[in-house]
């Protein structure tokens, strides 16, 4: 079984353009929206799709998010994708999802190509922090830190991919990429808002 999870805080605006090309893919078994705390109208906009909807009372950080969904899930294969994506399109899905399904990998991280310079560039320098992920759910339940490490969550993965030698597969994502904090909040408040994520993610490596 294949389970997708989608954590999601305030994207009410963009999540309806992830969810509508996954309900219409045959191969999965579940979607799972996890509204992190929403104050917008995410909720409302998630139930429109075929999904199931959990709801955290707080904002609690895309760790934890990503931890209640795997708990929820039923799926041996867990596909997580981030609720602003632009372009996504049922070919990426398939090109994250299926090495895993054939056992060529036991993690795919999809990596941004083709989309905008400035989230091509960032993945480039940085591919591990990507977002856009397919693994056995096994993994995702060995993983102990995942539930506190917030916007390191992509971070917790890397090191236990690592740790335990994994084997993990990028996947070119073209012509893919997704709404930017400063774009969201306005350019001060997005600002401030990537430097949290990046103390984060830096956060997890010490």
């Amino acid at each position: 079984m294949i389970s997708v999870i989608v954590p999601a805080y305030n994207e009410g605006k963009n999540i309806g353009r992830v969810l509508s090309v996954l309900e219409k893919i045959d191969v999965i078994d579940e979607i799972i929206v996890v509204n992190d705390g929403s104050t917008d109208n995410t909720e409302e906009e998630a139930k429109k799709y075929k999904v199931k909807v959990i709801n955290l009372e707080k904002n609690q950080g895309k760790g934890k998010a990503l931890k209640e969904g795997v708990l929820n899930a039923k799926g041996d294969i867990i596909v997580m994708l981030d609720a602003d994506l632009i372009g996504f399109t049922e070919k990426h899905f398939y090109s994250l999802v299926m090495p895993v399904v054939k056992d060529e990998a036991d993690m795919t991280v999809g990596i941004f190509s083709g989309g905008r310079k400035s989230t091509d560039l960032a993945q480039k320098i940085a591919p591990f922090l990507s977002g856009q992920r397919a693994i056995k759910k096994k993994f995702l339940e060995d993983i102990k830190e995942m539930e506190i490490s917030k916007f390191g969550v992509e971070v917790a993965l890397n090191r236990y991919a690592k740790k335990n030698n994994l084997r993990v597969v990028t996947v070119p994502l073209e012509n893919m990429t997704h709404v930017m904090k400063e774009e969201k909040l306005g350019f001060v408040k997005g600002f401030a808002a990537r430097m949290k994520m990046y103390f984060e993610i830096l956060r997890m490596w010490v």
